[in-house]
Parts: structure tokens; C-alpha cells; sequence
């Protein structure tokens, strides 16, 4: 029941993954248009972005040429022909009313008292309202003879209504637009409330009041200039008006933003090919701002080469998939490992990017070593175990970055050469120092080939120590997080990498010392099965640590009844007392025992299935033989199903080895004298009788493969045992 169970939910989890798969694909596909779309578009020089090469006034030395139709708008001769329009709108001035009415009130109450001989009234009024008489006009005033007294009242009232009819102007206000560069001015009249224009020098303000009055003031003649000095009507005037004329900003602001609003920014259609920038010319902001607008703005392919372009990213990756999925077709976790592989696909192209935007947005130029692609082989490698799948990854992103508006005509080649030399020196290793030495070999010999790569990609001289650089960092930290997330990853997943077969072979598991201290004949048994299984692995290219591992587990089921096993008695035979029908149902059931086992050490999928698979089918060949005997004798029938184990024959390459070498461990024990040419009949015919039972038939072994197996099941037995040739002289 747990059986179908399990079953169930596994079927269910590959369907799920196979659609995840699908959905990956699709998302892939499109992200690859997008980002290559995006990198290339406008793109005018594939490295370089012109604009960012030259500032305004220096000159260029080359020509540069629209490399697609585009509308450009000048936005700096727009600004230029705005600031001019704001330029153009003068200061406006408006007439307030209130101090005009309020200085009127003023003058009349002034005369009136100063009519009636009111001195103390006077300076009363002026401190009431707050009036400082500096230059003690009053006093002045008050010594005059009544006669002139009463004509300079007179004449004063009258200079006040022409200067507020003017207009008076506050000080402030005058040098303030004269310091932003304006001499003539806007406002409005007090006489005709129409827009004047003026000269900011002819204006009237307190400050030069004094003798600004002197033209005016002149029409009384020189026989009035003798009785009383005129000086004293602008002193007057200056105490007692307001400024009646105000400088108002907002509108005038107003004006100027309107002004400015209504310019019409120059638009000029560029043809393809048409000349930007010639050869030794002075270089103009507009220029420069034409070559950003078109890499931001113009959009850089047809309609058929948006067709081809698509048509090459399906090509790729539906092609690198298949590839991919042969490579793994054999294995449990063929959809997971492409998952994998699609979502670091994924990862590197979001990456991409963004140093793609990162770099252009520094100026900085875009080489290949730049280009994040380094982490998915490397990672992909890792956690399947096999370098190929690295390569496939590798591939699929050089067909990728060649599709780059920045990539060169070397794109391709660099990249996938680049993580050639990565995969290759970064094998799994144990010790750190390995990995250290790993990395500047990779480093170095990557550096060695950016360095070749330079002059066939047309990359300057100055940009090359850049580009061994970026190449270095790159590979650096693509390395750091590889390293940083294959563990993390294969715990969460319970995924047999390297580094976890690693601890599954040489750290003290508690299952293996529990089975070496109740089962030690099990145990070494067990022991001598991983080596030659590891041997013969390295032998056809297999993974040797995953049948390492398999060896070492596979026959933890009999730690629960150990003396039942024959490598565990010593003279007592637990069989020679129970049926045969009993004795299979115990030998059976180690293999039951061992997956459960496994499964509650939290084993990865592979190394169960290992466990199931060790002895397939076969049959348990002397109890069968012990009941067949009974069974003649007895006039019975038996079932050969009920004497043969329970399990599926090896399915994949690893799971083949470990039942191969469980047999031979076995068999070769009981070798009188063993020699080479005993061990090879031996094994031969061992392995003969597994094919013709019918256990290797879904493995994926070859009959190559199998020879090179019983070789190094030979070479290994050899030195188990300390065989050596016989020299002449020792005979």
C-alpha cells in the first residue's frame, strides 16, 4: 500500500515538474528576445555607446553614421530657444492703489496741520505712524516765512500728484532686475493703467527722488528756486510717500513660463546612413544629444530580423534541452536537473541585464568578460555531476550573448571558451587548498585566452587589462556562489553532488557504524563492494562516487538480522534449522529493511534506488535449488516467483555496477588459489549469467562497457588479495 503510495506521489511530482519544465522554457525563450532586444536596441558601435565618448567642444575623430531611421527632437536648441523666449519677457511692475491713497492722505494731513502752524501736530502724526525725519524737514520747513512756506505746501502738493501719477519704485526692487540683467522694465501706469515700458535709470524711488525732481521741479522758474530750496520738496516727498509701483514676481513668472511653454522643439527626420558626426569637427551638445536619443529611442531591427532572431533563440534552446535531456534520460531527477538548469538560464539572463544597464549607465564599455555568465554552467555541473550538462549550459548562453547589441563577431567563441576553461579546472575536490589552486589556474589560463581573444574582438589596447579584469572577477565571484548555493540547494532537494556522496562515503554515518558493529562480516563485506564499484566506474566514466556510495549502503537492510547472512557466521548456519521458504523470506527482506532504513537517514533518491535494485529480480539460485529438491521428494510444485527477490533490475549505469560487484565480492571468496586468469572466468561468467537472467537489460551498460568492468573487477581483486607476477629467477 506504501508502495503504490509513494508511487503515486512520485508520478505526481514528475508530472508537476515536466509542467514546471514547460513553463520555464516558455519564460526563457521570451526573456532571452527581451534582453537581447533590449541590449541592442539603437545600438550604433555593438561596444561603445558614442555619446558618452566626447563632451561638447572637443573634437571627433571619426565619422559617426545613423545606423537606423529615427524622428530626433533637439531638446537642447528647445531649451536654448525657451530660455531665450523667458529671457525675452521684462520685469513686470504692477500700480497698487493702497499707498497711493494711503500717501495722499498722508501729504493733505501734512499741509493741513503745517497750515495751521501744528509743528508739535506734525511730528506727532510722524512718530504716530512710525516716520523717522532724518534730515528734520519739519524743522526746515517750519523756519521758512509764511509766504514761502505756504508756496512750498503748494509746490509740494503738486510734485506729490505727479509722482504718484508716475509711479514711485522701491529701491529694492529696481537693483534686484538690474542685478539679473535687465535695464528696462514692464508696468503699469497710475494715469492711463496701461503696460509702459521704461528705463529702470528714469524711474522715481526715494533714493534719488532729490534729484530725480529737478527737471520737474524747474518749470517754477528761477524766482521760486531763490524763495525756497527745491532740494527740500524731494526730502519732503521721499519722508512722506509710499512706493506705489511693486515689483510682482509671480506674474511675471508667469509670463515667462508661457513664454517659454509656447516654444515648438526642432524635430529633423535622420535618415538611415545620414552623417552625425564628421571627422575633426567640433562636437556640438545637440550632436552629442542625438547619438543618446537614438541608442535610447530607435528601435533597432525589422520586422525579419525580429523573425530570425526568434527563430534562433527557439533553435537554441529547444535544441540545447533535447541535448540535455539525452544526456540525463537514464536518471530519476531528468526534469528537476532541467528545472535547474532553466531557472539559472533565467537568472543569468536577469543578471545580464542589469550589468548591461549598470555599465552603460557609467559609461563604462561593454566587453564580453563583463557579461555574468559564468555561474549556471558551473552551477548546472555541480549539481548533476556531470561537466557535460555544464557545457550544454555554456552553449545556450554564448548563442544567447552573440544576440547582444554589444556583442562582437567574437561573442560567441569567448564565452563558451571562457567557461570551457572554468568547467575544466573546477572539478569537485575535498581539500579547500584544491579549490584555491583550482580557481588561479582557471583564472590564469581564462586571462591568457581574454588576452587572445582581444585583438580578433577589435578591443583597444587600453580596454584589454580592463577586460582580464572583468574576466577574473567574474569567474571569482560566479565560483563564490556557486560554491555558495550547491549545498544549499542539494540539502534542499537531497540531491547526490559530489560533495554530499563525499560525506555519505567518509563521514561516520550511523548507519554504517551501526552495521560494523552488529554485522562486521556485512560491513566488509560491504566495504570491498564500494571499492570495486568505484573502480569500475572510473573504468567507463560513470559517476564513481555515487557508486561508491551505493556500494557502501546497499546492504544495510541486514544489520536487523545479521546472523542469517553467511559473511556473518562463524561454523553456525541459522539456515540448516528453517524451511527454505523461510530462510528466502529472510534473506528477502534485507532489501525492504535497507530502504527503509535509508529513507529515515534522509539517503538521496539515486543511492535508494541503488538499494532496491542490488539484486533485481534474480533468483535466490540455492534456496530455490534446496526447495526443489524438498519438492521432488515431497511430489510438490513450488513457484520460482516465491524464491526470487522482489525488486526491479537496475535501470541506470551506477545501480548495474553496485550488483555486479555485490556478486563478484561475493563469489570470488570462495577461490581456492585465485589468479588472474581464475578471477576473469570467474567474473565473465558471473556477469554472463546476469545478462541472460535478464537484470542488465534496462541499465544502459554496453557489452564495451561491461568488458572494461570485468577488467577492473580483476585489477581490484588483485590487489585485495597482494597477487604479483612470478619473475623468471623465482620460479
Amino acid at each position: 500500500m506504501r508502495a503504490a503510495m509513494r508511487r503515486k506521489d512520485e508520478i505526481r511530482r514528475n508530472r508537476f515538474s515536466q509542467q514546471l519544465a514547460v513553463v520555464l522554457l516558455i519564460i526563457t525563450a521570451i526573456l532571452a528576445m527581451l534582453v537581447t532586444l533590449y541590449s541592442g536596441k539603437g545600438s550604433i558601435l555593438g561596444l561603445y555607446d558614442p555619446s558618452t565618448l566626447y563632451q561638447e567642444g572637443q573634437l571627433a575623430d571619426e565619422d559617426f553614421y545613423a545606423t537606423k531611421g529615427f524622428e530626433f527632437v533637439d531638446l537642447t536648441a528647445a531649451k536654448k530657444l525657451a530660455q531665450q523666449q523667458r529671457s525675452a519677457v521684462l520685469p513686470l511692475f504692477s500700480y497698487q492703489i493702497r499707498p497711493t491713497v494711503q500717501s495722499r492722505d498722508l501729504l493733505d494731513s501734512f499741509i493741513a496741520l503745517f497750515g495751521k502752524q501744528d509743528i508739535s501736530g506734525v511730528e506727532s502724526l510722524l512718530t504716530e505712524l512710525g516716520l523717522t525725519d532724518r534730515l528734520r524737514v519739519t524743522r526746515q520747513i517750519s523756519l521758512l516765512a509764511p509766504n514761502d512756506q505756504a508756496l512750498l505746501l503748494a509746490i509740494l502738493e503738486e510734485s506729490a500728484d505727479h509722482v504718484l501719477t508716475e509711479g514711485l519704485f522701491l529701491s529694492s526692487d529696481l537693483m534686484e532686475v538690474e542685478g539679473e540683467g535687465y535695464h528696462r522694465l514692464d508696468y503699469t501706469s497710475p494715469s492711463t493703467g496701461k503696460t509702459e515700458r521704461a528705463i529702470s535709470q528714469d524711474l522715481y524711488t526715494k533714493d534719488n527722488l532729490h534729484l530725480s525732481l529737478n527737471p520737474w521741479l524747474a518749470g517754477y522758474g528761477s524766482t521760486v528756486a531763490a524763495q525756497i530750496p527745491l532740494s527740500l520738496i524731494g526730502d519732503t516727498l521721499s519722508l512722506l510717500l509710499q512706493e506705489n509701483i511693486h515689483y510682482d514676481r509671480i506674474e511675471t513668472m508667469r509670463l515667462r513660463d508661457e513664454a517659454a511653454a509656447s516654444i515648438v522643439a526642432p524635430t529633423y527626420t535622420i535618415e538611415r546612413g545620414t552623417k552625425l558626426i564628421g571627422r575633426d569637427t567640433v562636437v556640438t551638445a545637440s550632436q552629442l544629444d542625438m547619438l543618446k536619443y537614438m541608442q535610447e529611442h530607435a528601435f533597432g531591427y525589422s520586422i525579419l530580423e525580429l523573425i530570425g532572431r526568434s527563430l534562433f533563440i527557439l533553435i537554441a534552446t529547444i535544441v540545447s534541452v533535447i541535448v540535455f535531456l539525452r544526456i540525463i534520460e537514464q536518471e530519476k531527477r531528468t526534469y528537476l536537473s532541467l528545472n535547474f538548469l532553466l531557472v539559472s538560464i533565467i537568472l543569468s539572463l536577469i543578471a545580464m541585464h542589469f550589468v548591461t544597464v549598470f555599465l552603460r549607465g557609467r559609461s563604462l564599455p561593454l566587453v564580453d568578460g563583463y557579461l555574468p555568465l559564468y555561474f549556471a554552467p558551473l552551477f548546472i555541473a555541480h549539481i548533476t555531476s556531470h561537466k557535460r550538462l555544464g557545457y550544454i549550459t555554456a552553449f545556450l548562453l554564448a548563442c544567447y550573448a552573440t544576440l547582444m547589441g554589444e556583442a562582437t563577431l567574437m561573442t560567441f567563441f569567448f564565452v563558451l571558451g571562457i567557461n570551457a576553461i572554468t568547467l575544466h579546472f573546477f572539478n569537485y575536490s575535498i581539500k579547500r587548498l584544491e579549490d584555491l589552486f583550482n580557481w588561479f589556474y582557471a583564472t590564469a589560463i581564462a586571462s591568457v585566452a581574454a588576452l587572445a581573444f582581444s585583438p580578433l574582438s577589435g578591443i583597444q589596447i587600453h580596454s584589454v587589462i580592463p577586460l582580464i579584469g572583468s574576466v577574473v572577477v567574474n569567474i571569482t565571484l560566479s565560483v563564490i556562489i556557486v560554491e555558495a548555493f550547491v549545498p544549499l540547494v542539494e540539502r534542499l532537494f537531497n540531491i547526490p553532488t559530489a560533495y554530499r556522496l563525499n560525506e555519505l562515503a567518509f563521514s561516520d554515518s550511523p548507519i554504517i557504524e551501526r552495521l560494523s558493529a552488529v554485522a562486521q562480516g556485512t560491513y566488509n563485506h560491504s566495504r570491498y563492494v564500494s571499492e570495486l564499484a568505484y573502480q569500475a566506474a572510473k573504468a567507463i566514466g560513470a559517476n564513481a562516487m555515487l557508486a561508491r556510495v551505493g556500494g557502501l549502503y546497499h546492504d544495510i537492510g541486514k544489520a536487523d538480522h545479521p546472523e542469517y547472512f553467511m559473511e556473518n557466521q562463524s561454523g553456525e548456519n541459522k539456515h540448516d534449522d528453517i524451511k527454505p521458504s523461510l530462510s528466502v523470506a529472510v534473506i528477502k527482506s534485507h532489501v525492504k529493511l535497507g530502504l527503509e532504513k535509508g529513507r529515515e537517514a534522509g539517503l538521496p533518491l539515486e543511492v535508494l534506488d541503488i538499494i532496491a535494485q542490488h539484486h533485481g529480480n534474480d533468483v535466490i539460485q540455492y534456496f530455490y535449488s534446496e526447495a526443489t529438491k524438498q519438492a521432488r521428494v515431497s511430489g510438490s510444485e513450488i513457484n520460482i516467483d516465491d524464491y526470487s527477490y522482489a525488486g526491479d533490475p537496475p535501470t541506470f549505469v551506477e545501480s548495474a555496477i553496485v550488483m555486479l560487484a555485490d556478486v563478484v565480492e561475493a563469489a570470488t571468496r570462495t577461490l581456492k588459489q585465485p589468479s588472474y586468469s581464475k578471477y576473469q572466468k570467474l567474473i565473465h561468467s558471473l556477469v554472463m549469467g546476469k545478462i541472460e537472467r535478464g537484470q542488465l537489460n534496462d541499465s544502459g551498460l554496453s557489452l564495451t562497457d561491461l568488458n572494461r568492468i570485468e577488467e577492473s573487477f580483476v585489477q581490484t581483486l588483485i590487489g585485495r588479495d597482494h597477487q604479483r607476477i612470478e619473475y623468471p629467477e623465482e620460479q
